[in-house]
């Protein structure tokens, strides 16, 4: 089992629980606080306040890992800077292979007499790592120190040296400085922090049934007390309260799950599912969509930029778009909210307690009333009044004696006429 060690960073949470009913805007958080996924405890950056952080945005070209590569929710070279902990850090361009000083000597400060230079294909670095290069150089170095990616320089001797060269040579142990140079030790990187991140969350309380099979993003936040299921993936600026369950078989992203809300075998999107609330298996929330309290989600349900009111059911086989359903009201399998006309996409409010029969096909615009019923298998085009029944099909046609039809008398009775070009051969 690897040694968890995280690199630090900041991620946005918010100090308040959401409205019910805030909308799909819930996940853009304004108000944060920091989230540090250093794991080993806290570190005064005043004793490197005479340092510049100076990252080299590694280019090489086409088909090959860059800066603004993506692992986990982040670029590596936001995992970079995520990783210096609030020490003044500068990014700059950089061709690999090339000499590093022209990047370097235009960012160099006069201010600060140590300028440690690293590069964005180490996501992997962490403070207290960092942190023991400056006091190696400080105690044994001074010139330059040679990292096993990077460089801790004097400020002065990278202001006016021809060719930098080395006082000394460290090599670090553990993954601090692995080098992602193409996408498979991008690969093995994102395996590395997903264990860290996973490894983080149990830490805290989080309940992950299976670490391996669990991949969990940078900017998702979860709250102690939470259970995840194995083959899940949380990605985005997602919340999971403490109390909730997201099951196996789930893809989250950017989404909030409120507390005793379940989620299994689903997939949410830019949504909110309100407490107590189940989802699943096999429902697709899409942007907008929110769940309310205690509401049921069932198999093969899709939902988008809709309300479902606390206590509503939407138990199978439904598309809910663009639509206001009130509390407790029944959404019958295969129901179709027809939002769509071709060029406009319009809503439908449903009332509280309304029951919609099976099959039915909502067209918006449209207004259900309180308490109203919509028979199975009705096409609605019309407001409907509060606690009114209404019936849009055509009426059951019943023909008796109908025993003696072509798919049922038998072969003896369905006679032909003679096949003519028989009777000329005989």
């Amino acid at each position: 089992m690897r040694r968890a060690r995280f690199c630090g960073f900041a991620a946005e949470y918010p100090r308040e629980k959401p409205a019910e009913n805030a909308g799909a805007a819930i996940v853009s958080f304004s108000v944060c606080q920091t989230l540090d996924f250093c794991a080993r405890g806290t570190y005064n950056i005043n004793v490197n306040d005479d340092v510049r952080i100076i990252i080299l945005r590694t280019d090489r070209g086409a088909d090959k890992p860059d800066a603004d590569s993506d692992l986990l929710g982040r670029t590596l070279a936001e995992w970079v800077k995520g990783a210096m902990r609030g020490m003044e850090t500068e990014l700059t361009e950089y061709r690999d292979g090339d000499d590093i000083l022209p990047a370097v000597r235009p960012l160099l400060s006069e201010v600060k007499p140590i300028t440690a230079v690293l590069y964005s294909d180490t996501p992997l670095l962490t403070y207290p790592a960092v942190n023991e290069c400056l006091a190696r150089f400080r105690a044994e170095c001074r010139r330059a120190l040679k990292l096993p990616r990077g460089w801790v320089l004097s400020t002065e001797y990278a202001a006016s040296c021809e060719k930098i060269e080395a006082d000394k040579v460290i090599s670090l142990g553990d993954e601090d400085f692995l080098t992602v140079f193409n996408c498979n030790q991008l690969a093995y990187a994102s395996d590395i922090m997903r264990s860290r991140i996973n490894y983080y969350h149990m830490n805290a309380g989080v309940t992950i049934v299976d670490p391996a099979a669990t991949l969990i993003d940078a900017n998702a936040v979860i709250e102690p007390g939470a259970k995840i299921g194995p083959y899940t993936v949380i990605k985005g600026r997602t919340v999971v309260r403490s109390g909730a369950e997201i099951g196996s078989h789930c893809e989250i992203s950017s989404s909030v799950i409120e507390s005793g809300a379940v989620v299994r075998a689903s997939t949410a999107e830019g949504a909110l599912i309100g407490r107590g609330a189940t989802v699943g298996p096999y429902a697709h929330l899409r942007t907008g969509a929110r769940i309310g309290a205690r509401a049921k989600i069932g198999d093969y349900v899709e939902i988008k930029n809709s309300r479902i009111g606390a206590g509503s059911k939407v138990c199978h086989l439904a598309y809910v778009g663009d639509a206001d359903v009130g509390e407790d009201c029944n959404i019958g399998a295969g129901v179709v909210f027809a939002n769509y006309d071709g060029s406009v996409k319009r809503r439908t409010i449903v009332g509280k307690k309304a029951f919609v029969g099976s099959n039915a096909t909502l067209v918006a615009p449209l207004r259900i009333g309180d308490g109203a019923f919509v028979a199975a298998g009705s096409v609605v085009t019309a407001d409907v009044p509060d606690r009114a029944l209404v019936i849009g099909r055509a009426p059951t046609a019943v023909r008796e004696n109908w025993q003696n039809n072509a798919y049922t008398r038998s072969a003896e009775d369905n006679t032909t006429a003679p096949d003519s070009d028989a009777n000329n051969e005989a």
